[in-house]
C-alpha cells in the first residue's frame, strides 16, 4: 500500500514540475503585464505543492522495505535539487531578470493591454484561471489529506492486530510454562513415591 501511495505521489509531483518547467522555459518569456503575473505566481504554487508531494514520498519511504526503499531514497535528493533549481528560476522571472522587452511590458503591460483593447477581459480571463486553479489545489490536497488519514487508519488497524497477535502468544506462553509447572509437580510427587516405596 505504501508503494502505491509514494508511487501516486511520485506521478503527481512529476506533472507539477514538468508544468511548472514548461511554463518558465516556453510560455512565461512571451507573457506580459498581468497573464505574466498570474503565470509566475501559477508557477510558485506549483513548485510549493511538489515541495509538499516530497515531504510526503518522504514519510511514505520510511516505510518501504529492501530494494524498493533504496531505488526510491536517490531520487528524492533528485526531486529536493530540482525543485529549489525551479523556484530560483521562478524567483529571477519574478524579479523581472527576462529580456528588456518582457520586462517593460511586465511593468506596464496592464496599462497597455487596457489602452490597446479598451476594456478589462484579460483581467477577468486571468481572475477566472487563477480560482481554476486554485480549486485543482484545493482537490488535490484534500486527496493528499484522505490518503494521508487512510494511511493512520490502516496503521492503527496493523498495529491493533500485532497486539493481538502478542496478546495470544503471551497467554501461550502463560499457559505452556503453567503445563510445565504441572508436570514438574507430578515429577516430584513421582519421586517421592517411589523413594517411600524403596524404603519399605
Amino acid at each position: 500500500m505504501s508503494l502505491d501511495l509514494f508511487n501516486n505521489y511520485e506521478s503527481e509531483f512529476n506533472r507539477l514540475v514538468s508544468a511548472a518547467r514548461q511554463r518558465l522555459g516556453t510560455a512565461l518569456p512571451e507573457l506580459t503585464g498581468a497573464s505574466r503575473s498570474a503565470a509566475i505566481r501559477e508557477t510558485e504554487q506549483e513548485l510549493e505543492d511538489a515541495q509538499e508531494l516530497v515531504g510526503q514520498m518522504e514519510m511514505e519511504l520510511l516505510s518501504l522495505q529492501g530494494p524498493e526503499r533504496s531505488r526510491a531514497a536517490p531520487r528524492m535528493r533528485q526531486y529536493k535539487a530540482e525543485v529549489e533549481q525551479l523556484k530560483r528560476e521562478s524567483r529571477k522571472a519574478a524579479q523581472g531578470l527576462g529580456n528588456y522587452e518582457s520586462n517593460r511590458r511586465a511593468l506596464l503591460g496592464d496599462r497597455i493591454d487596457r489602452d490597446m483593447s479598451g476594456d478589462d477581459g484579460s483581467l477577468d480571463n486571468d481572475n477566472r484561471t487563477r480560482l481554476l486553479s486554485g480549486s485543482e489545489r484545493l482537490a488535490r490536497g484534500s486527496q493528499r489529506l484522505q490518503d494521508s488519514h487512510r494511511i493512520a487508519i490502516e496503521t492503527e488497524a496493523v498495529g491493533a492486530n500485532i497486539l493481538n497477535d502478542l496478546r495470544a502468544q503471551r497467554e501461550q506462553i502463560v499457559n505452556t510454562r503453567d503445563v510445565l509447572l504441572q508436570g514438574e509437580s507430578h515429577i516430584d510427587r513421582s519421586q517421592r513415591t517411589l523413594r517411600t516405596m524403596t524404603r519399605r
